[in-house]
């Protein structure tokens, strides 16, 4: 899984709407929608439960939302310390 795939289960989830999490992502619902239907098929476990109206999270999905979200600020703590390290070259 990439760390973008990551960033998109976040903000579904953090948003519960299907559409407000693909602007916020910057890319089309049903890009959003595939791209989480894929990560739910590697993963072999549902993370949303959604249909035309409601968007949940599943109770193994909060389990995996909260370790994205971990994995994402682990992410950008190394950009962080990346471009601390770059100038003090």
């Amino acid at each position: 899984m990439t760390l973008k795939e990551l960033a998109y289960i976040v903000a579904v989830a953090e948003e519960l709407h299907f559409h407000r999490a693909a602007e916020r992502c910057h890319v089309t619902q049903s890009t959003l929608s595939i791209q989480l239907k894929k990560c739910e098929d590697y993963l072999g476990v549902q993370i949303f439960r959604r249909n035309r109206h409601l968007v949940e999270i599943t109770p193994e999905g909060k389990e995996i939302v909260r370790l994205a979200q971990k994995a994402l600020a682990a992410a950008e703590q190394i950009r962080s310390l990346s471009r601390d390290l770059r100038a003090t070259r």
